[in-house]
């Protein structure tokens, strides 16, 4: 992807403390790809007209790069032990709970969770959570109002390898503030 990419949205920059270390990837990624543009960005703000209708795709550049771009004969294979697994359930978390199981969750599976998503009601929040992770770090904050006529509801998607879906619904279904709610 980084070879073909247009842009190149170097995000979390903030996490970085050591400028030497922020040029050392961009030196990677214009190893990979000498013509697109790095953006750094935190929290992935970037201006919309950076990414959007920069008409920046050109199939002469890309066959330069990848003479079998267009041959659809060629072999395409998937890693079948990459997975997905999502979970809706109605209802609000206990955030001590929840806090209890993602921990250890990623402290122990984070190589195999690629990436975890999701918007969680929170027992005693008017407000969404919203979180995301790429491996073992996590990010989440508070962010709009539950509407009035919305249910409260919790959906997660994780993303990974090996992920036992049985195992990840009984742990999340464990950190709900009421028990009455099941996996779907």
């Amino acid at each position: 992807q980084v070879a073909f990419a247009d842009r190149l949205l170097l995000n979390k920059v903030d996490l970085v403390p050591e400028e030497k270390d922020l040029k050392a990837v961009e030196a990677r990624l214009r190893d990979i790809n000498k013509f697109a543009p790095i953006i750094r960005s935190e929290q992935a703000k970037v201006s919309v007209d950076q990414v959007l209708g920069i008409k920046a795709f050109d199939l002469t550049r890309t066959l330069e790069m990848d003479p079998e771009f267009l041959n659809t004969d060629g072999e395409h294979e998937h890693d079948q032990s990459v997975t997905s697994v999502g979970i809706a359930m109605d209802g609000a978390v206990d955030l001590a709970r929840l806090n209890a199981w993602l921990g250890p969750l990623v402290e122990t599976r984070g190589v195999d969770i690629y990436r975890m998503k999701g918007v969680l009601a929170v027992a005693g929040q008017d407000l969404k959570y919203v979180y995301h992770a790429v491996h073992m770090i996590f990010n989440g904050t508070y962010s709009e109002p539950w509407g009035a006529d919305e249910t409260r509801c919790c959906k997660l998607m994780f993303i990974g390898k090996n992920l036992d879906e049985k195992e990840l619904k009984a742990g999340f279904e464990r950190c709900l503030s009421t028990k009455k709610r099941k996996a779907t």
